[in-house]
């Protein structure tokens, strides 16, 4: 059964409310039936959705316990913490802003800061209520002032509370989607990247960043790293694509280097620890720049801190009655 949701009593839902007509249920992909403050209830299968501090949980039961158990502690409770602590829109005081200049710098050289002013640019290039830009992964902070921002937990920033394995919206439902640095982080990247391929327009443009050469690090969890080929494979049947580097190599040895100091300095006492890292990226920061004129080097990639893709989902030919060659069938759960 095949049924747009509804909000019978209407209820906010904050930025996620226009897209509660194409809301689906992550279990069968039916349609969903608001609930007023109750949520949402599955008119296939019957499975509920609450709300969650305004927020609707569109996430199985299967997703929420594997969710809610890898949030509890570890790398998980720090995620949380880090989140939470996350500073607010409202500009910093001016304390806060002269402790931020004696702060060690970044060792890392990003090419491209800010995402909608570099390679992913053409999605953000329409603006306007009616347009649906979804960040999948995204928050406390946001890129657009548009983005709709998916995550699993109702995190500051974050619309819609999810799994990105299974997507609660319908088919080509979004003009724009992106992610950034999420795929390391999921279970089954082929699967996330396939969802985020279905909901997408025909025409629509797609923009996602991964890491290659970098450190360990849960957020929740940490599975996986991605070589230029092997992010380009992941979305494959993309057109217009372009595939480069977030970090280039000599940022990624230097990312490496000020990793292993943290593990031969003791954690004990930590003032020592802070000290250690402190000097070394005051002395050595400045050799991020070298990888500015490695940017287009044709073998920079084989050490790359980490890359990015770029690419426009296809218009189905006449005939296909709106499918897309690319458009993979549906993964059981």
């Amino acid at each position: 059964m095949s049924a747009t949701a509804s909000s019978a009593p209407a209820v906010s839902l904050g930025r996620a409310t226009g897209l509660q007509a194409d809301f689906r249920c992550p279990v069968c992909h039916g349609g969903l039936q608001g609930q007023g403050e109750a949520g949402f209830r599955c008119l296939s299968c019957g499975e509920h959705y609450p709300l969650l501090q305004g927020r609707p949980v569109l996430m199985s039961p299967a997703s929420r316990a594997y969710f809610d158990l890898g949030l509890s502690d570890g790398d998980g409770r720090r995620m949380v913490e880090e989140y939470a602590a996350a500073p607010g829109p409202a500009r910093p005081s001016a304390w806060r802003r002269w402790l931020g200049w004696l702060r060690p710098p970044d060792i890392m050289h990003r090419y491209y800061p800010d995402p909608a002013r570099g390679p992913g640019a053409p999605l953000f290039e329409k603006a306007g209520p009616e347009v649906r830009l979804l960040n999948v992964g995204g928050g406390p902070y946001r890129v657009s002032a548009q983005e709709i921002t998916l995550n699993i937990g109702p995190f500051p920033g974050v619309d819609l509370i999810a799994d990105a394995h299974e997507i609660p919206l319908a088919d080509g439902s979004v003009d724009a989607i992106f992610s950034l640095a999420v795929l390391e982080h999921v279970t089954d990247p082929k699967r996330v990247a396939s969802e985020m391929m279905r909901v997408l327009k025909p025409g629509g443009w797609l923009y996602s960043e991964a890491p290659f050469i970098f450190f360990f690090h849960g957020y929740p969890a940490d599975f996986t790293r991605f070589t230029r080929d092997g992010l380009a494979r992941l979305f494959t049947g993309l057109e217009a694509v372009e595939v480069g580097m977030t970090h280039g190599p000599v940022s990624a040895v230097l990312q490496s280097g000020n990793m292993a100091l943290q593990l031969v300095v003791p954690e004990r006492p930590a003032l020592i620890r802070k000290l250690f890292n402190g000097v070394y990226r005051w002395l050595l920061f400045p050799f991020k720049y070298l990888d500015i004129p490695l940017q287009n080097h044709p073998q920079a990639h084989i050490l790359a801190g980490g890359f990015y893709i770029r690419g426009r989902k296809p218009v189905a030919e006449p005939g296909q009655g709106g499918q897309t060659p690319l458009e993979p069938a549906r993964e059981e759960a």
